[in-house]
């Protein structure tokens, strides 16, 4: 794969830090170093200087001249003024941006003749958001920050190292999601879901269907929101009636842990206890857990992964996670059901789990929930200047009174761990400027530290960067719903995908209050449109957690590449996935070796392809191959439209899925272009084996063809070699990569049975 953005041009490199270049030498009233010829150094009448970390200033109040010139190295890049502006990289900026800098450089002249202190206060007043160029901050503060680490400007890598290895005891694991494979989603008492109506699922006559914009009548609409129109979890993964198969495939990975969810309507289908607990589904996760168990797999276990119980939605009388009061305040009307729901899942299995998690990603369901492509996005709730600050604040109660239960009635008994997972991407300032220093810092605070900061901070609440930014939209905690947040997780859940670039943008605050442009250019495109490999910006997020937040124990939740795939033999092949992940373990590894960041696990992923929620099927995440075996659905929104269908399907291990289990098996790192780490192909199954109960198996391949011919114990338990009885006729199937598919009903078994090559085991056991 091509690497990420590799190194600048020699011109664009930068001094060592806090060493000016030579030309810097005449002190300045100021405190900092000017330069000796003003004359490269100034635009409009502002004198700039340097800081000594290769940023360039203006005298007067401190304020960035932004790009009016550039200092790298002992080299100049004059302003727009004399010729196209660039980057610290060298490269031409859009007209676009080029305005904006000289926007500012205008600003900086028109201040030049204020005194410093005079500037600042004026600065300070520009609006309630902090200051107009380090929104959140006051110039003072936003001075003081640092480019972020590990890596400068110019520094990036352009390879990475695959050798060394990680702390004992490092967590292992991948994950999946519920509604995104499990299926059967009418079966055995389940409700209805918020996704199942939002793709247009046939809900008709469902526990929970009874709301004023619910189906009625099939097919059912679809939102509008919904990219991929047709698909739906109606039947997903069929994971519900093939876990067992999904176990053996885990345990043939070489997995020590698996993240999977449990699906609120499928436990209590109304989402109101007081209609009763679906003892089917407690059968389910009771089977799932101790099959685990059994197979030497660790369950480690998501209370909500996005799937709300439809009979808690119903505005304006339900409201979900968005309700409110008379004067539009969050009330946490949905808190009693959420822990009257999470009070059945520690009593029926924390015996056995000993890893929860309460949500997944609340900012995806949340802000993106409220109309950017995730259900509900019904327009009660997709109000973003109100209602994501509104959701937000229920969940973040939600999760402490979750987390308070189990402390107290649960966890001196069990003994388990539980946290909340969040959310972000790396964004990295696009120049080294104040702005966008601040720009970048500010990207983790309104996405992950949102969520992060009245858990893992001092104070029970919102980092105060965003009640500057927000002023009275912020929701307030009272006093004891901070004592029940503080500390309210055992780890840090992070999920991580990508990284991209960000510049401080003035005229777009956005509904997040980001003030910044974000944009890709050099970065490495995966197949979902939002997802950019910049492995060593996963090493700059570690860092940021590691700092912000006093290094707490931190488990990666999610990490993962989509690549496509048309057919199980394009699928295996996925040198881009398995590229992606060795990067980023690489860098996670000396995150933990050589920055001290406290990385106690890593999830990759998923299991297997699924339901990517409104992309429906097109996008491939999993280290293993699904052919979905698709066909009609008769109760989709678009019955005719192919999706995926029960019985039939099958599971083929990628190449990334071989290589990250070398890694779990030895837990240390392995040359991604080593041959040996890549998956097996199928004549491995040719010859004759035994099964468990010691009879004889013999395997004959016609090209991926299989037949199957065997014996059985005749009257003992165990074939001896002298009694069995051979079979009246040949099982026959078919074989890819590592997986075998068999139809034993003329032996007197399973109609179809999926087996896959275990590689550990010894020859002969």
């Amino acid at each position: 794969p091509a690497p990420p953005p590799g190194r600048a041009p020699a011109l664009a490199r930068r001094p060592p830090q806090g060493k000016p270049p030579a030309a810097m030498s005449r002190p300045s009233s100021a405190g900092y170093d000017l330069a000796e010829s003003d004359t490269d150094v100034q635009h409009a009448g502002a004198a700039v200087v340097h800081q000594g970390r290769g940023r360039v200033r203006s005298v007067a109040g401190g304020l960035t001249a932004m790009c009016a010139a550039a200092v790298v190295g002992t080299a100049v890049f004059k302003s727009y003024a004399g010729g196209p502006v660039r980057s610290w990289r060298g490269v031409p900026l859009s007209l676009e941006e080029t305005e904006l800098h000289a926007a500012i450089a205008e600003r900086a002249r028109a201040r030049s003749s204020t005194t410093s202190n005079s500037l600042l206060r004026l600065d300070q007043s520009l609006d309630s958001k902090g200051s107009s160029l380090c929104p959140g901050w006051t110039i003072r503060d936003c001075e003081r920050k640092k480019f972020p680490l590990p890596y400068l400007p110019g520094e990036y890598p352009t390879e990475y190292t695959y050798n060394g290895s990680f702390p004992a005891g490092f967590i292992w694991g991948m994950g999946t999601a519920a509604y995104q494979v499990e299926g059967s989603y009418k079966k055995d008492g389940r409700g209805a879901s918020i996704w199942d109506t939002f793709s247009g699922a046939n809900t008709v006559g469902m526990p929970g269907n009874n709301c004023s914009y619910c189906c009625q009548t099939a097919p059912c609409p679809v939102n509008a929101a919904m990219a991929d129109k047709g698909a739906t979890g109606n039947v997903a993964c069929d994971h519900y009636n093939m876990w067992k198969t999904d176990i053996a495939l885990m345990k043939s990975m070489g997995l020590k842990y698996y993240r999977f969810s449990i699906a609120w309507p499928r436990l209590i289908p109304t989402g109101n206890i007081s209609d009763g607990v679906n003892q089917a589904g407690v059968d389910f996760y009771n089977n799932l857990i101790n099959a685990l168990l059994a197979a030497g797999i660790r369950p480690f276990v998501t209370l909500y992964h996005w799937d709300l119980p439809q009979g808690l939605l119903d505005p304006p009388s339900k409201q979900g996670w968005w309700s409110r009061d008379a004067d539009g305040k969050p009330d946490g009307k949905i808190i009693p059901p959420w822990l009257d729901y999470a009070t059945v899942c520690f009593e029926k299995f924390g015996d056995r789990v000993k890893d929860w998690v309460t949500f997944n990603e609340p900012w995806t369901f949340i802000y993106l929930g409220s109309g950017y492509g995730k259900a509900p996005s019904i327009p009660e709730f997709n109000d973003m200047d109100v209602d994501i600050w509104i959701g937000a604040h229920n969940v973040l109660n939600a999760h402490g009174a979750a987390v308070d239960v189990y402390r107290r009635k649960f966890q001196p008994t069990q003994g388990g761990n539980i946290s909340i997972t969040v959310n972000s991407d790396w964004r990295e300032p696009k120049f080294d400027t104040m702005e966008d220093i601040a720009a970048a810092d500010r990207a983790q605070i309104v996405r992950l530290g949102w969520f992060a900061e009245p858990i893992f901070g001092e104070t029970g609440d919102y980092p105060p960067e965003l009640r500057i930014l927000l002023g009275n939209k912020l929701p307030n905690f009272t006093a004891h719903e901070k004592q029940l947040l503080k500390g309210s997780s055992d780890f840090f859940g992070l999920n991580h995908y990508g990284g991209a670039w960000v510049t401080f943008d003035p005229t777009t605050p956005g509904k997040d209050f980001l003030f910044g442009k974000v944009s890709e250019e050099g970065f490495r495109p995966a197949e979902s449109v939002w997802l950019f490999s910049c492995p060593w910006g996963f090493r700059k997020i570690l860092n940021w957690v590691k700092n912000r937040y006093n290094n707490p124990p931190t488990i990666v939740t999610e990490n993962g590449w989509s690549w496509p795939a048309d057919t199980p033999d394009e699928g295996a092949a996925d040198s881009s996935r398995l590229m992606y992940y060795a990067n980023y373990t690489s860098e996670m590894l000396k995150a933990i070796v050589e920055d001290g960041v406290n990385v106690t696990g890593y999830f990759a992923w998923s299991v297997m392809d699924n339901y990517e929620w409104e992309q429906g099927y097109k996008q491939r995440f999993g280290v293993v191959y699904n052919d979905y075996q698709l066909g009609p659905d008769p109760n989709g929104p678009l019955p005719l439209t192919p999706q995926p269908t029960e019985g039939q399907q099958w599971r083929r291990r990628k190449d990334s899925s071989c290589w990250l289990e070398t890694v779990f098996r030895t837990n240390s790192m392995a040359d991604p272009n080593d041959q040996r780490y890549r998956c097996t192909c199928h004549a491995v199954f040719e010859g004759e084996f035994l099964d468990a109960k010691k009879c004889p198996r013999t395997i004959s391949l016609n090209g991926t063809n299989v037949t199957i011919t065997g014996k059985d114990p005749n009257t003992k338990v165990m074939c001896d070699g002298t009694t069995d009885k051979p079979w009246a006729a040949q099982a026959t199937g078919f074989v890819s990569g590592g997986s075998i598919v068999v139809d034993f009903s003329a032996a007197g078994g399973s109609p179809r049975l999926g087996g896959f090559w275990d590689a550990s085991v010894p020859e002969g056991a």
